[in-house]
């Protein structure tokens, strides 16, 4: 039974608002061009010492596992995300965990976001020669494909990509706002977002599971926003294929009448933590019978949360950390970011 005490964070209040959604401080040797991937994978625009101050590792203790990136949602930040539930969650179990935070709460162009995550996965790489396993929480799911997908180069350092409600075919969304009938300004993640968005049909014009890399989706008919569930769920990926390296769970069809909606499924939920463990133990995918079936659908949420008297002073770190990135600045917009060169190309193979 995993059952650490852990700090309750302020992260239920910003992930709630739409999508819910330590360190490494040398200076990044991996540069923006790979030698193995020169000429192929898109230069980064963002400075490498605002990359580099978005990553956060823990202690690299462990060799012989993956190095577990965590990967946040949208109107919060990596560590007000995960210090308090997956990271000491993960590193009970033996795992290294590194956090990686992008500007602005992941409101802005989400082009800019991926770089964060790109070169996440590089310096992990080049700093410990390890394979790297994401999980993604909302937003925080469909950086990992746009990473892997546009620089090649990172695919032989990912092992598995878990995604937990990961709006990876869009987000419901009034078309009359997408088309400008109804005009409302509003952050530009938000439109890229959306279903039938330049940047949702780019991240799904090629293989949606490049790689030699697992794939686990786990979603919820519960979910405000990553819908429909059903017949295809926008939070799955070849859906319909047989496909060894994928699988897609709906919780309810596992565990009927389970109470789990978009913040929880990436925060709280027991059965979506077990299932993400079996996915980062095992080779493949999450399998729903090894990591237990339908036992898993009596297990009571986690972590068991607390208030510790260092709440305060927890939080005045991440803040500290969050301002030296810089403290949001969101760009209101009409329209969705026009896409990159690159994403107006073929996905490389």
């Amino acid at each position: 039974m995993i059952r650490p005490t852990l700090q309750l964070s302020a992260a239920i209040f910003s992930c709630s608002l739409i999508a819910a959604c330590g360190g490494s401080s040398n200076t990044s040797t991996s540069g923006n061009s790979p030698s193995t991937a020169r000429g192929v994978d898109p230069a980064l625009e963002t400075d490498i010492a605002s990359l580099d101050a978005g990553l956060v590792c823990g202690e690299l203790s462990h060799p012989n596992t993956e190095v577990v990136l965590l990967v946040h949602g949208t109107f919060t930040h990596g560590e007000e995300q995960y210090n308090w539930s997956y990271k000491p969650l993960l590193e009970e179990q033996g795992y290294d965990v590194c956090i990686v935070t992008y500007p602005d709460r992941g409101l802005n162009d989400l082009q800019i976001s991926v770089e964060y995550v790109v070169n996440a996965v590089r310096k992990i790489h080049t700093d410990t020669g390890r394979k790297i396993d994401m999980i993604g929480h909302s937003q925080g799911a469909i950086h990992p494909r746009w990473a892997v997908s546009w620089w090649p180069s990172l695919r032989p350092m990912v092992d598995d990509i878990i995604s937990l409600a990961g709006p990876h075919h869009g987000t419901q969304m009034a078309p009359a706002i997408l088309n400008g009938t109804i005009p409302l300004a509003m952050p530009p993640a938000v439109y890229q977002m959306a279903q039938d968005s330049a940047f949702i049909n780019a991240l799904n014009s090629g293989d949606e599971t490049p790689g030699d890399i697992d794939y686990t989706n786990i979603y919820t008919m519960m979910d405000e926003l990553v819908q429909p569930y059903e017949p295809e769920p926008t939070a799955a990926l070849d859906f319909g294929m047989v496909n060894p390296r994928v699988s897609n769970t709906l919780i309810q069809d596992v565990c009927t009448g389970r109470i789990v909606e978009h913040v929880t499924i990436g925060l709280s939920d027991r059965f979506t933590f077990e299932l993400t463990l079996d996915a980062l133990s095992n080779s493949g995918p999450a399998n729903v019978e090894r990591a237990g079936g339908a036992e898993l659908c009596g297990l009571l949420p986690l972590p068991d949360q607390v208030i510790s008297a260092t709440l305060l002073e927890d939080f005045a770190t991440v803040f500290g950390s969050e301002a030296t990135q810089g403290f949001p600045d969101i760009q209101l917009a009409e329209a969705e970011p026009p896409l990159r060169d690159y994403a107006n190309k073929p996905v490389p193979q």
